[in-house]
């Protein structure tokens, strides 16, 4: 799997709340305005597959598509957009609307009768930042000069719920959404009985709730979590915690030896380079010195592969910079 490919613990534990239709009926009840919410039919979302979010996004926004039903029997779309930065980005309305367009080009695939007829979409933007939103509230508030006749735009307003600026009591009326919504605020410390009482029995849940806790919470005292979980008897979250902790420290042992491998191939490579090329041309000049140190494994194999038939230090290195 390529690393673009890996979510974060932000994508992963934002998906696994509201992967659940019944955590995403409560979360339109709880965040939608009345006036949309009103015109939504009781049938629960249907979680559409796929990401919207450009790949060089994907460490720092998470996506969700759900189709919907209006009362009228027509569908919508409603598209959660999650912005995991600390501080709010100024491009969000931006990106937004390309993330909208990029919803009406897949649902049309081309066909006059979908383009003549699309479906809305709600865009809504779920932050937990540590700063406040001071974001547009659309893609009119960015352009310029402020001139209603003159803004053309693909998309109007998005709606936001901004976590952080909401008491514990108004982040959801699910149980399970709340505990969530303090974790990605991390607030699970402090809440912890809370978080603990939220997540009931879902092992699921209580998995992925407190992986994020480790591998996010910043200065986390590991042994004073599970202190304070034998202290309040909750024997089974300590062992689940423990096992968490295990898997993560073994992963990172496996990616430093990994990592230790890799460096280890390429300073073979590179002194093997550096004999032949002080075989063919005697002492190399500094700067091809540096470059050798700063080589990849793959410019190394490129590299080696020439030099027997180069006529000069210079032909090794011709298409490099």
């Amino acid at each position: 799997m390529a690393k673009s490919d890996v979510p974060t613990p932000h994508d992963v534990l934002f998906r696994a709340l509201l992967s659940d239709p019944d955590r995403a009926a409560a979360f339109l009840r709880d965040h939608l305005p009345n006036a949309i919410a009103g015109r939504l039919a009781a049938t629960p979302p249907k979680l559409m597959d796929g990401t919207f979010v450009d790949e060089a996004l994907r460490s720092s926004q998470s996506d969700l598509l759900f189709e919907v039903r209006l009362t009228s029997g027509a569908p919508a779309y409603l598209y959660v957009l999650a912005e995991h930065k600390s501080v709010p980005d100024p491009a969000a309305p931006l990106q937004l609307a390309g993330y909208m367009l990029r919803i009406w080009t897949r649902y049309a695939q081309g066909r006059a009768s979908r383009l003549r007829a699309l479906p809305p979409i709600i865009p809504m933007v779920c932050y937990h930042g540590e700063r406040r939103w001071t974001v547009p509230g659309g893609l009119a508030d960015m352009i310029a000069p402020a001139d209603p006749e003159m803004i053309f735009l693909p998309g109007e307003r998005y709606i936001l719920r901004d976590l952080g600026a909401l008491s514990v009591e108004d982040l959801s009326r699910d149980a399970a959404l709340k505990a969530g919504f303090i974790t990605l605020r991390r607030e699970a410390l402090a809440l912890l009985e809370a978080v603990i009482s939220g997540l009931g029995d879902d092992v699921t849940l209580q998995k992925q709730v407190f992986e994020y806790i480790l591998r996010t919470y910043p200065d986390l005292d590991l042994d004073a979590l599970q202190a304070e979980l034998r202290k309040t008897r909750h024997s089974t979250l300590e062992t689940l915690v423990g096992t968490i902790a295990e898997t993560l420290i073994a992963e990172g042992k496996q990616a430093g030896i990994a990592e230790g491998e890799a460096r280890g191939e390429a300073r073979g490579k590179r002194e093997s380079l550096h004999r032949l090329l002080v075989r063919r041309f005697g002492d190399l000049p500094q700067d091809v010195s540096i470059r050798l140190q700063n080589a990849s494994a793959a410019d190394l194999d490129r590299w080696t592969d020439r030099v027997l038939d180069a006529s000069s230090v210079a032909a090794v290195f011709r298409d490099t910079p």
